[in-house]
């Protein structure tokens, strides 16, 4: 681990639901180099803190888009 942590908050238009926030934290979650995730269906935003050393931000962003959320900064 690299020890840097980088935080970023991506805005997903098509969290409408608590099964979305529950997929979303739960795929991004289990990502190697995510340690954070923090999904609000209110906001329709998307937290993230993530090990740069380990995974970036676009392929976290694709597999948002693969399970449905496209996601943008």
């Amino acid at each position: 681990m690299s020890g840097v942590v980088e935080k970023v908050t991506l805005t997903a238009p098509d969290i409408s639901c608590s099964h979305c926030v529950a997929t979303i934290n739960k795929v991004l979650g289990s990502l190697d180099g995510v340690q954070h995730v923090e999904t609000s269906e209110a906001t329709k935003k998307i937290e993230v803190s993530y090990d740069p050393g380990k995974i970036t931000l676009l392929s976290i962003k694709e597999v948002l888009d693969e399970e449905g959320y496209p996601a943008h900064q």
